[in-house]
């Protein structure tokens, strides 16, 4: 039996892809698959560039023909969602933030402490006896960098 649709037609959910130096913006809807019992994508819109510094979203030809309640209001891409904000409520909300004083640098410190632990406690020499020198080496990193960027 197929699960009764709960939303509407024009619904869509949010997301991003970046391609190159460009991150792109679209929208898609999911619709259960009973065979396969998943749900998978039934329609994917293209919305528009995003601008990751400002997170304002330039909308698409096609996305604005479609929907022409947007044309001519400003929208950011944020939770997933795209909201309608104006130009200086971004641009006070950008001079209030605080530069943090945290930078990259502290994860390279983590990253290095999680490879002593690595070591010290045999687990990168194990890896290496059985996957094989450079592929041990590389399961670690990827596994470090697993656990580090896990947080997202």
């Amino acid at each position: 039996m197929a699960r009764p649709r709960t939303l509407p037609d024009d619904h869509f959910c949010f997301s991003t892809f970046r391609k190159g130096d460009s991150t792109y913006v679209y929208g898609y809807r999911n619709e259960w698959d009973p065979e396969k019992k998943q749900s998978r994508i039934a329609k994917r819109i293209y919305v528009g560039t995003l601008n990751e510094i400002t997170g304002r979203v330039k909308l698409g030809k096609k996305y604005l023909s479609n929907h022409p309640e947007y044309e001519g209001k400003t929208l950011y891409f944020e939770n997933r969602t795209l909201v309608e904000r104006s130009e200086q409520e971004v641009a006070a909300e950008v001079g209030q933030r605080e530069t943090s004083w945290a930078s990259n640098n502290l994860s390279y410190a983590a990253t290095w402490a999680l490879w002593q632990f690595a070591s010290k406690n045999r687990i990168l020499q194990n890896l290496q006896a059985v996957f094989g020198k450079q592929l041990g080496t590389n399961l670690l990193a990827l596994a470090i960098y697993q656990l580090l960027d896990g947080a997202r």
